[in-house]
């Protein structure tokens, strides 16, 4: 009698044992899930951030577009007589309308989510179309840009992805180099163990050493007190990024010497 109810109360406890582990496994199983849904979510919000980074940049950069196109066309209505003359201010006109237009088409492709297939990326019309969404000259900024890349190098990524963490580097590099200017350096190339290195590097104030190590840490940012939106940074855009190349099976490092700039690295298999 007593091994019998010995054995029942092995069971139940074998029973409750077993019950345990699988509400365990449950919970793991869960907190995964929030856990992919946060990292979705961050990724929103740095796009977002990135966004209006953009917004008050174009901002700017709409008005240097608008002044010509309404002197132009004030010019070309004080001057109908003139044929040659109107048919010049309408090409500027045009050519000032299409340069507004390509920068809201970049801007809107960019807030999209649609593109979630891998496929070949060109890496110089990437750059380029970044730069674009940008909408900013950078020479106005005091800031001249080197380009090294193959222009038949290509990476297979999720391009709207790809495009996000390029930009947003774009975005801090010139954020570095707005007080005093500097040089942008974007580089490109293949090695021989099938991987493509991008490099993108700027001559700004640089990353202090202590802050180094911090900077792909959620919410860390040097950039709180900015007066200007377009300064101001979240703490979510390096983070976002380092996850996007990760699962690409890359890597995105970092080097940088205080008041000589930073170079990241985004390291892919092509």
């Amino acid at each position: 009698m007593d091994d019998a109810r010995h054995h029942r109360v092995l069971e139940r406890n074998l029973t409750s044992l077993i019950q345990k582990r699988q509400n365990i496994h449950q919970k793991l199983r869960d907190n995964e899930e929030k856990i992919d849904q946060l990292q979705v979510q961050m990724t929103t919000i740095q796009k977002m951030a990135a966004m209006g980074t953009m917004s008050c940049i174009a901002a700017h950069e709409f008005n240097n577009l608008l002044v010509p196109i309404i002197n132009y066309s004030e010019l070309a209505l004080k001057h109908p007589e003139d044929t040659k003359l109107v048919c010049k201010t309408l090409e500027k006109v045009i050519q000032h309308g299409n340069r507004a237009a390509a920068i809201i088409a970049s801007m809107l492709n960019t807030g999209r989510d649609n593109d979630k297939d891998l496929e070949s990326v060109n890496l110089t019309d990437l750059i380029e179309d970044c730069f674009l969404t940008l909408a900013r000259d950078m020479k106005k900024d005091n800031i001249t840009i080197s380009m090294k890349v193959d222009p038949d190098l290509s990476v297979t990524a999720v391009k709207g992805q790809l495009h996000q963490v390029i930009l947003n580097l774009l975005i801090n590099a010139r954020q570095a180099m707005l007080e005093r200017g500097g040089k942008l350096t974007i580089e490109a190339c293949r090695h021989s163990d099938a991987k493509v290195e991008i490099k993108i590097t700027d001559t700004g104030c640089g990353i202090p050493s202590e802050n180094l190590n911090k900077i792909f840490e959620p919410f860390f940012t040097t950039k709180k007190n900015s007066t200007h939106p377009d300064k101001q940074g979240t703490g979510l855009g390096l983070l976002a990024c380092s996850n996007i190349i990760e699962n690409h099976g890359g890597t995105l490092g970092v080097t940088s010497e205080p008041g000589c700039g930073s170079t990241f690295t985004i390291t892919l298999p092509q």
